[in-house]
């Protein structure tokens, strides 16, 4: 049971962060291999407070790199393995969307 919530909250944070990469590719910095950085770092999170610190991390890139672009598809893959680690780690879903949510 618990790895199906986990699983459905980790979809419902990749449609959430695939929304936010949409809004980034705009025109100029490819930011592809970043976004594949903080999967990374999320993925190797053990606890909420490192997911949630990658998190803060990845707004605050967000929030600088509004003018963006990169490899749409890479960057999807990339989100949906971040939202899954986030989610496994602890993350709260709820602060995730209103933080992305603040993005738009």
């Amino acid at each position: 049971m618990r790895d199906s919530l986990l699983a459905m909250k980790a979809k419902l944070l990749a449609v959430a962060l695939f929304g936010l990469l949409a809004a980034l590719a705009g025109c100029k910095k490819d930011v592809t291999k970043d976004i594949a950085k903080f999967a990374d770092q999320a993925c190797a999170c053990k606890d909420a407070a490192c997911g949630n610190g990658v998190l803060e991390a990845f707004i605050a890139f967000a929030k600088a790199n509004k003018d963006a672009t990169g490899d749409q598809e890479a960057a999807r893959k990339d989100a949906q393995r971040m939202a899954a680690c986030m989610a496994t780690s602890g993350v709260d879903t709820q602060k995730l969307l209103n933080s992305l949510r603040a993005l738009q």
